[in-house]
């Protein structure tokens, strides 16, 4: 059955409505009424919102319809609705189909266009149970699975996957954050595989290996969710507390994934976790900085965690992007390409003065892919030269390690091309009325399980650009902005009077869990909601 509240303040409407639809239609019964908007509202707290459809009319003393079609419109679970008016009142019906209203009656009502009416809401009604239904029947596996794409598409940054799959995380209430996560990268160390003669065909199933024990792991700590990056890469997703237990639990899965894996394999891991995020979609960024950290095994000589790279801690990366444009110079020819080749090498040198054979093959493999870029053949071919037993030593020095690779890159025959791309705004609107729009858009959503994918769709510009735009325009992220939206709006709801259910608060701002809501609300304000509530 389902429920129907008939909101009117003439008491012969609602006493007929009340008699007859059980009559008119078997699927209907009359559950609740009220004589103006804000006791309909009363009664819809009352029963916890469980009614399917609400027949109001326009126009009614303390809060007419249209008032309540605007309320219930900013719920994210509201009852369809029915508005009954007279044919002086057109505009002001016409004015509240713009909150979602379903359809529209003039008084007096119709046997015959009211039968059809709940006809037609009993249908859609029945449509979208079983659509959600479909979705809860979902196997616990298949849940993971949307979980687990809907993380790769973040760290992928496929815009496309993620507009599709985060509405439906939360159709599915696949809740990935309470309060904050980070994402840990583990990957095999490629230099200790070409040293021990296993051949790039077998690599993958040593990667399988640490793929399945790093899902085994998963499956023991609850809320960890095991994914991949674009290079097939294992990487997980580890919520905590807070920013330090999120590092404490990443440090402490490495250390049993590690373990696990040197003993089944006699192979070292590499590992690397990025940046405590507050928001799921922010995660891409987390990816980022953990990807970013991995880069530091190139410059060491034992197996571990690396450590995050700060801002300001780039040293690294800026002396591997030195040796690459050595390399790329080294391909080229010219005079001085091997010296300045040495040159470049020798920042990169360990503290011990020389490369282990192991060392020398990692950093080796990362310089010839980075400049190959798509030309695979070429990358294995300069490869193959750089394991060849005859270039085998245990240990090689700055010269010896230079003149190794130099013969590896003069068999690249294609110079890597490298170029730069932007997004120009051409003769498009002005930047600034972009942005305008996408704070509009945000302050209407906000309450929605919006992106900055969805967005840039609505507007038919690139995530990559609009994200940049509005940083530019702003000072701040996407993503920060929408958190604040909502923080703010979250205050005004606690303040109101009278108050408002924090569990309710958090709904209304997008939350799908009250506990992630009040970690982030306490994050932007300083204090608990509910604390929040009482100071008021």
């Amino acid at each position: 059955m389902y429920k129907l509240l008939i909101v009117d303040d003439e008491p012969m409407t609602r006493e007929y409505i009340k008699l007859f639809v059980g009559g008119l239609h078997q699927e209907w019964i009359c559950a609740g009424e009220a004589s103006d908007g804000q006791e309909a509202l009363e009664v819809l707290a009352a029963a916890g919102e469980d009614f399917d459809l609400v027949m109001t009319d326009i126009k009614m003393p303390v809060m007419d319809g249209l008032e309540l079609a605007k309320e219930l419109s900013a719920r994210r679970s509201k009852p369809r609705m029915v508005i009954l008016s007279g044919y002086d009142e057109f505009a002001l019906a016409k004015e509240a189909m713009r909150y979602g209203v379903n359809e529209y009656m003039l008084k007096p009502l119709v046997k015959e266009e009211l039968v059809a009416v709940l006809d037609r809401m009993a249908r859609e009604l029945a449509a979208e149970r079983a659509e959600q239904a479909a979705y809860l029947s979902l196997s616990e596996q298949s849940r993971e699975q949307v979980a687990r794409n809907f993380l790769h598409a973040v760290v992928t940054d496929n815009h496309m996957e993620i507009k599709v799959l985060y509405p439906l995380l939360h159709r599915l209430k696949i809740n990935l954050l309470e309060a904050e996560g980070a994402v840990l990268l583990v990957d095999l160390d490629e230099g200790q595989l070409l040293e021990r003669g296993i051949a790039p065909s077998d690599q993958a199933l040593y990667r399988y290996i640490v793929h399945q024990t790093a899902a085994e792991l998963a499956e023991e700590n609850p809320g960890i969710i095991l994914f991949a990056d674009h290079k097939q890469r294992t990487a997980l997703l580890v919520p905590g507390e807070d920013g330090d237990d999120v590092a404490l639990r990443c440090a402490a899965l490495f250390a049993k994934l590690s373990q696990a894996v040197l003993g089944m394999t006699g192979l070292g891991l590499w590992g690397a976790a990025g940046s405590a995020e507050l928001d799921i979609l922010q995660l891409g960024a987390s990816y980022r900085s953990a990807r970013s950290a991995m880069k530091g095994r190139l410059l060491e000589e034992e197996h571990r965690l690396l450590p995050p790279v700060g801002p300001g801690s780039d040293d690294g990366a800026k002396l591997l992007e030195a040796a690459k444009e050595a390399c790329r110079g080294a391909t080229i020819g010219g005079h001085g390409r091997e010296a300045a080749l040495l040159a470049a090498l020798q920042p990169l040198m360990p503290p011990a003065g020389s490369w282990s054979r192991r060392s020398a093959l990692r950093l080796g493999v990362y310089l010839l892919r980075s400049l190959a870029e798509e030309d695979r053949p070429a990358a294995a071919r300069a490869i193959a030269l750089l394991v060849r037993p005859e270039s085998a030593a245990d240990r090689y020095g700055p010269e010896a390690f230079a003149k190794l690779l130099a013969a590896a890159l003069a068999s690249m025959r294609e110079q890597a091309q490298t170029g730069t791309s932007g997004h120009s705004a051409g003769a498009g609107e002005p930047e600034h009325e972009t942005v305008t729009k996408m704070k509009a858009y945000i302050h209407a959503h906000y309450a929605e399980p919006i992106s900055l994918a969805l967005i840039a769709d609505k507007m038919g510009l690139s995530p990559g650009y609009l994200s940049s735009l509005f940083h530019q325009n702003t000072g701040e992220s996407y993503i920060k902005y929408l958190t604040r939206v909502r923080m703010e709006r979250a205050a005004q709801l606690l303040q109101a009077k009278p108050p408002e259910k924090v569990y309710d608060v958090a709904e209304k701002v997008g939350y799908l869990s009250v506990k992630h809501f009040s970690y982030v609300f306490k994050q932007h304000f300083g204090t608990p909601p509910g604390e929040y509530q009482m100071s008021r």
